[in-house]
């Protein structure tokens, strides 16, 4: 069987080399794009998702030219050998447009997207785009499917990939940092997080600090924070053992909340971005957090502090809270093993979808 992956976005990049090992088993030929984690089980990525690297309206317009090109490239490496299946991850923009490209592949392509688009969360109206689009959803929530079955695609349900993978966790002294996982993000984020990270450091000087990251930037973030009692990790494996360790976090909303959450790690949320962004998501956005596991039990178990409310103030208020408060610190890792257990469908994400694939 022939499979293209496409994923444009370091999460996706997880659970897409989840699914990679699994369709080595059975002997797939595999091609596509992917980040590091694809390509060292061994995808050639057709482009570098680096150059993917943006959120916001704003920065998609300025960029647009480069994305056409891009999607115009990939659009002819799908169609120069047409897959079996092409399995789209996340990145719902990108995907969305890519398929809606190559809609008459699908009388030989089976077409499947994973990871739903959050339309529970705003622009609800993509469930019935998608659900036209695809053959196939496969989705990380329970809740999720509802949406997209009223349109009548095939949905399942089967679980996230980040709390299948069981990694012991060892608590120390140590403190991570984690901004975004895209320079936009990175860079609105440090501005606000630089004094906040200088000031925790210099005043808690027995503990172990940790920035986490991306190989590609290490130098970028050395531009704000360069102290030599704070450590820039990029290092996958490495990152995953720092977070098991810490017993707090401060990081940017976004997928990485879910593995701090696996990992047991108190965590405060922050986030920023531009001012057009930032309008067009407060007049979109229906839900009242940016947090899964928030979102979820539908109340504040991780703080956040989005926006004009991620100020030094508040952030530093909350860690020294959480810090010393047993209290604080009990109630969300209550909390964050309850919602461990409900995000795992008793199996191997990955091996559920492959497993499906080569059923049908």
């Amino acid at each position: 069987m022939k499979v293209t992956i496409i994923t444009t976005e370091a999460s996706g990049d997880f659970l897409g080399a989840a699914l990679y090992k699994e369709l080595k088993k059975r002997k797939a030929y595999i091609n596509g794009i992917g980040g590091k984690l694809l390509t060292n089980e061994g995808l050639n990525s057709w482009v570098s998702i680096h150059k993917f690297n943006t959120i916001g309206l704003f920065e998609v317009l300025i960029r647009l030219p480069k994305f056409l090109k891009i999607l115009n490239y990939v659009e002819h490496k799908i169609r120069e050998n047409p897959p079996d299946l092409l399995i789209t991850i996340d990145s719902p923009s990108f995907s969305y447009r890519l398929v809606k490209r190559i809609q008459d592949l699908r009388t030989k392509t089976k077409i499947v997207h994973y990871v739903a688009p959050t339309v529970w969360a705003w622009k609800e109206y993509r469930a019935k785009i998608f659900s036209e689009l695809y053959d196939k959803l496969y989705t990380l929530f329970k809740f999720e499917n509802k949406f997209f079955r009223k349109y009548g695609l095939s949905t399942k349900w089967v679980g996230h990939q980040i709390f299948y993978e069981k990694k012991k966790i060892s608590k120390s002294k140590t403190i991570c940092f984690l901004p975004g996982s895209r320079e936009v993000e990175i860079r609105k984020n440090l501005t606000k997080m630089k004094n906040i990270i200088n000031d925790i450091t210099l005043k808690y000087k027995n503990y172990k600090f940790y920035i986490l990251t991306f190989d590609y930037y290490e130098k970028f973030i050395k531009q704000f924070i360069n102290r030599k009692n704070i450590t820039i990790v990029t290092s996958q494996s490495k990152k995953q053992k720092i977070m098991s360790e810490s017993i707090l976090a401060i990081a940017a909303s976004g997928s990485v909340t879910l593995e701090l959450c696996k990992y047991q790690t108190p965590t405060i949320v922050v986030y920023d971005t531009n001012f057009f962004t930032k309008i067009i998501l407060k007049i979109l956005v229906k839900v009242k957090f940016a947090s899964l596991i928030n979102i979820f039990f539908n109340k504040e178990i991780l703080p956040e502090f989005l926006f004009e409310d991620f100020t030094y103030k508040n952030v530093f208020r909350e860690f020294d809270a959480l810090l010393f408060d047993k209290k604080k610190r009990d109630k969300q890792l209550k909390y964050m093993k309850v919602f461990s257990t409900k995000m795992l469908n008793n199996e191997n994400p990955a091996k559920i979808i492959v497993d499906q694939i080569f059923k049908n």
